[in-house]
């Protein structure tokens, strides 16, 4: 089993959020922005003891509109889990005869799930707040009866056992015997034969004689101590003797630890003597040891663990961060991860990632679904419509939900419609499938996103964690226009600007279409020659309108940039700056021919260039209109 889906309401910064989660699901985001919340809401609902003291919620948990706002007022936090099974038939037989009472079944699919809401909410007649459960059906009303009982919350909870890393992980903890959750669990599982461990005592006794007759004080230390045991024995016979080895077996294994050593000639050194990236990388390991070799004694067959890891990129370098996700994945069970590294998200699956944002209305969290649903009643002649559909949409009748598996066409949209002709809600189900289509249309075909895996690898890192896009053609636009929005006292980077040249890092269309998929907002400017002008028909192509080009895209009216830096840019300053290039006659070029040899050497010029607007000697108000235009209009862009 894992959680296949979280709807938090009303938890610190989440007013209400609805998350889809897979195997391994990332989220990103600026901090404070709700990450850790969704991680604890997750952690909370899963290991608490509900009806019980400790929940784990406090009042500072509960969102608030304001600073004046009682939590006794409130609703109160609503955290709700759906477990879905993969396929029919996936779940083994202890799970669905364990779980019986609470297990739903999609008679549509036949596949089987399991809905369980946690709240949290002042109780008037207690005084206080108070924690209740419930298991939920298609409706999301609660069952009663045998389904209502104690007894399958905590079957439930034994088959998602939940295991939580922060981001300040310490060896000296999580490798302790008495304080680590699973270092101190795999010591006491381990089992010694009798033999063995009569050998071991043997040797440990001869070690033990060895090492005290290596120092006759060590006789004399024993011989003053032995007053102790006569004072507080008076008329009994005590005794007192030096230990240098264990006493027991046991006691050995308690005293386990890791030593290692990053290379052959390198000395062997304890852990907690190692960098800090080999610490933290050493605990998530761990887990997959705890997993591996324990987790099914511990827990019920069929268990899945799910690991709630923040940060797993702390303390490591950019290369070996690039290549955690890999192992990570590999992990056993269900992840789910935060960061904050462009380098851990360069190689997580687009579908796996979620960014986080933090606004006027709370937390909110996007991302890029390959399906979209609605809830409305079977409607005579929906299931011809959805058969006629072919694969793009399925129908849950016990639940009422219309899915749709991609995006909506225009005329799959109006075979819908016809069918709410005579319905007493109308016009309800007429907005609630102008939704759906509206929703579906921001749909990224898998072909897209691999494209953007391959071709825009090395951007992938940065704009998950940009507030804002500009979208550009080359290189040489992006020097140029970081230098002149610096010059022009609009840091990029400091007000979160990623700057994206299309043309080395995929289709433009693609990346207009991820952003209003993912609500980022955007710029482009590009050249006002034939390529440039294809750039905005790609972007148009992704169902942009003519409104939507006029206020988001900007080109060069000279034509391509070099040919506008040719007719507005400083002409003796680009004269000079050829000339120190070494370009022979630089001088004497004007109009064609000084955009030509401009063009001859791009990144080069464009290098220089950038240099010569951060220090001053190329004013940045002479850089081409369409640059200084966007770089204003970003700075109030929503």
């Amino acid at each position: 089993m894992r959680i296949t889906r979280i709807e938090i309401r009303n938890f610190r910064s989440i007013r209400h959020v609805t998350v889809d989660l897979g195997d391994a699901t990332v989220f990103v985001g600026p901090n404070n922005a709700g990450k850790t919340a969704i991680l604890d809401a997750l952690r909370i609902a899963l290991t608490r003891r509900w009806g019980q003291r400790g929940t784990g919620f406090d009042e500072y948990d509960v969102h608030l509109a304001d600073d004046t706002a009682d939590p006794r007022t409130s609703d109160g936090v609503s955290i709700e889990l759906r477990s879905d099974e993969p396929e029919p038939g996936d779940w083994p037989d202890t799970v669905t005869e364990d779980l019986g009472d609470i297990i739903q079944i999609d008679l549509f699919s036949g596949r089987r799930w399991v809905a369980l809401k946690a709240q949290w909410s002042w109780n008037e007649d207690a005084d206080a707040f108070e924690p209740t459960w419930e298991f939920l059906d298609a409706k999301r009303d609660p069952l009663v009866g045998r389904s209502a009982r104690r007894v399958n919350l905590d079957r439930f909870w034994r088959y998602l056992p939940v295991f939580y890393l922060d981001a300040l992980r310490d060896v000296r903890d999580e490798f302790s015997s008495r304080s680590s959750k699973f270092w101190g669990r795999l010591l006491r599982a381990l089992e010694i034969p009798a033999d063995v461990e009569a050998e071991a005592m043997r040797v440990l006794d001869e070690l033990d004689k060895r090492l005290l007759k290596a120092d006759p004080r060590l006789d004399a230390m024993a011989n003053t101590l032995l007053g102790a045991t006569r004072i507080a024995a008076r008329d009994r016979e005590g005794g007192l003797a030096l230990r240098m080895a264990p006493l027991k077996t046991r006691d050995l294994l308690g005293r386990a630890e890791i030593i290692l050593r990053n290379e052959p000639d390198s000395p062997w050194l304890p852990l907690r003597r190692q960098g800090q990236g080999i610490q933290s990388l050493s605990v998530i390991f761990l887990f997959q040891v705890f997993v591996e070799h324990l987790l099914a004694e511990l827990y019920e067959e069929g268990s899945q663990p799910l690991l709630a890891l923040e940060e797993p990129e702390t303390h490591l370098h950019p290369q070996a961060v690039r290549t955690l996700w890999h192992h990570i994945h590999r992990l056993p069970g269900q992840k789910i991860v935060t960061t904050h590294s462009p380098y851990f998200v360069q190689h997580v699956p687009f579908r796996d990632l979620r960014l986080v944002r933090l606004t006027p209305d709370g937390t909110e969290v996007r991302s890029l679904p390959a399906s979209f649903s609605t809830s409305i009643p079977h409607l005579d002649g929906l299931d011809k419509v959805v058969a006629k559909s072919g694969d793009l949409m399925t129908y849950e009748a016990v639940s009422e939900t219309l899915t749709v598996h991609g995006a909506l066409d225009e005329t799959t949209y109006r075979a819908l419609l016809s069918l709410c002709g005579a319905h007493p809600n109308r016009t309800e189900l007429e907005g609630k499938l102008r939704d759906l289509r509206d929703s579906s249309s921001l749909y990224i075909t898998d072909d897209d996103l691999r494209a953007l895996e391959t071709q825009g690898q090395r951007m992938r890192g940065e704009i998950f964690f940009a507030e804002r896009w500009l979208l550009v053609e080359g290189q040489a636009d992006y020097l140029i226009v970081h230098a002149t929005a610096n010059a022009l006292g609009y840091d990029l980077d400091q007000h979160g600007v990623a700057v994206i040249d299309a043309q080395n890092n995929g289709n433009p269309g693609t990346f207009a279409a991820l952003a209003r998929a993912l609500d980022i907002p955007w710029l482009a400017v590009f050249d006002g020659d034939k390529g440039g002008k294809d750039m905005i028909k790609n972007i148009r192509n992704r169902e942009f309108d003519d409104n939507a080009i006029r206020d988001r895209c900007r080109t060069h009216s000279a034509g391509d940039l070099e040919a506008q830096l040719a007719a507005d840019g400083p002409e003796a300053e680009l004269q000079d700056m050829l000339a120190s290039m070494g370009v022979p006659n630089a001088q004497t070029l004007q109009g064609d021919g000084l955009a030509a040899k401009l063009r001859d050497s791009k990144t080069a010029y464009a290098s220089e260039l950038a240099a010569r607007i951060r220090d001053g000697r190329a004013t940045a108000q002479c850089m081409p209109a369409a640059f200084r235009e966007t770089i204003e209009k970003l700075a109030g862009l929503q």
